[in-house]
């Protein structure tokens, strides 16, 4: 007969949850060293998705006052606004793109 202090089952052991955009340490990875690789590049990663999500915000909002000028008449100031929505839009766009390019080609470079 088993003892009523212990289960049958063992406890597994706990593990440390992390937060998103949380750095590993060593400790977290049980003592193991980490690929300082593999952080720089998730942190390029969520550099690259915030740039893409500002550029194609950016268009959205280029698209919208051409359509708002289109309907009630453009102004200066709406304009303005189109022609610094689109560079802006794409200063911040095409190198997140590039970017983004090159870490999914590193990663499938990496999985071979």
């Amino acid at each position: 007969m088993a003892d009523a202090g212990s289960s049958a089952h063992p406890k597994p052991p706990e593990r440390r949850v992390r937060r998103p955009g949380e750095l590993r340490t060593a400790d977290s990875v049980g003592g193991e060293p980490f690929d300082d690789v593999l952080v720089r590049r998730a942190r390029l990663k969520r550099i690259t998705s915030i740039g893409q999500r500002t550029g194609y915000g950016l268009y959205g909002a280029s698209l919208v006052c051409g359509a708002v000028g289109i309907r009630w008449g453009y102004t200066p100031l709406l304009s303005t606004l189109i022609a610094v929505a689109l560079v802006v839009g794409s200063m911040l766009l095409a190198p997140s793109i590039v970017m983004s390019h090159g870490i999914k080609a590193a990663e499938r470079e990496e999985r071979r």
